[in-house]
């Protein structure tokens, strides 16, 4: 079966990331988790954009690193990735919150923000920290190596 792999980006040449980078790396981990579908706008944002949607939508008035936001007409809470479902959503990453991240681990930006572009799919797959935080990190590694946390 063909794949259906949508990305629209948004503020992307404000990141050291190209949308053909961001498309393979999602292709490599749609074929890891045998997923066929996805949509989703990748909005990279300032600091104070991501503080802003974090209070509104979480209640925690702090910057975050990443916001997903999954379409929940295409993807009702509890269907899991082994149906195969058509998956959208939104993903907000800060890029100046990422950079700071990634100089406090010492890795690149880049490396980073494909860290995060994983970790935003993989909650759009339902994958969730308190149930599967150990697959976050298994499948996150295979992707990228040990490096990353």
């Amino acid at each position: 079966m063909k794949k259906n792999i949508t990305v629209q980006c948004k503020n992307i040449s404000k990141v050291p990331l190209t949308k053909k980078n961001i498309e393979t790396l999602i292709e490599d981990l749609l074929d890891k988790l045998n997923v066929k579908t996805l949509k989703i706008n990748l909005i990279f944002c300032t600091d104070r954009e991501l503080k802003d949607l974090n209070a509104e939508f979480r209640n925690k008035n702090e910057v975050t690193d990443i916001l997903t936001f999954p379409n929940s007409d295409d993807f009702p809470h509890g269907l899991k990735i082994k149906e195969k479902i058509k998956i959208n959503g939104d993903i907000f990453i800060a890029r100046d919150h990422s950079l700071k991240k990634a100089v406090i681990k010492k890795i690149s930006h880049t490396l980073e923000l494909k860290h995060l572009i994983i970790h935003g799919v993989l909650h759009l797959l339902n994958y969730d920290h308190k149930e599967t935080d150990d697959d976050f990190l298994e499948i996150e590694e295979s992707i990228l190596g040990n490096k990353i946390h």
